[in-house]
């Protein structure tokens, strides 16, 4: 996919603060987490480099990118803004990590095990962060496989430094191992 072919995905958008859950439709599609105009990610020791998003006669500076094989609905709302599940988003355990949240054990009955999560405090702390912060665009996708790889395709333009795992740009390679660090 060229850049010219990701210029022209259409994404929608949703405020956090304003609207949600009735806005997301509950089918697959990928998304894009960027900032709002006046929100920056918390401070830690390096500075990622941020690409901007253009929509509607604005550019948003973009942080993470994902992709929903099943719900947008259940994935963004019920997995990244919804409190009390950074153990199941990456999104939300990054930006806990950055805001300097404390790790619990996960699992009650396997502490030991590496799974964390935030305390039932922290993770309203982050969600409320979340809501102030940071906007949602989503688009929907029916064909699964073409989900995969416009999310390969905005990672690889837009460089998210959220996305640790498939991100091999070198730009940001310094903030997204200080990342990783501060996940453990």
């Amino acid at each position: 996919m060229k850049d010219e072919k990701i210029k022209k995905l259409v994404f929608k958008l949703l405020d956090p603060e304003k609207n949600f859950l009735e806005l997301l439709p509950d089918s697959p599609g990928n998304y894009i987490i960027a900032l709002n105009h006046s929100a920056t990610l918390p401070k830690v020791s390096i500075s990622p480099v941020l690409n901007q998003y253009y929509y509607n006669g604005c550019y948003y500076d973009v942080i993470y990118t994902g992709i929903s094989k099943k719900s947008l609905k259940k994935r963004d709302y019920k997995q990244h803004f919804a409190g009390n599940n950074s153990g199941g988003s990456t999104l939300r355990k990054s930006l806990g990590s950055l805001m300097g949240l404390k790790k619990i054990p996960r699992d009650k009955n396997n502490p030991f095990n590496g799974k964390t999560k935030f305390s039932e405090t922290d993770e309203n702390k982050l969600s409320e962060w979340m809501r102030h912060n940071l906007l949602l665009f989503f688009r929907e996708e029916e064909n699964v496989t073409s989900i995969e790889e416009i999310e390969k395709y905005l990672i690889n333009f837009y460089n998210p430094p959220l996305n640790i795992k498939t991100n091999n740009n070198t730009i940001n390679e310094d903030f997204r191992k200080l990342l990783k660090e501060l996940r453990k």
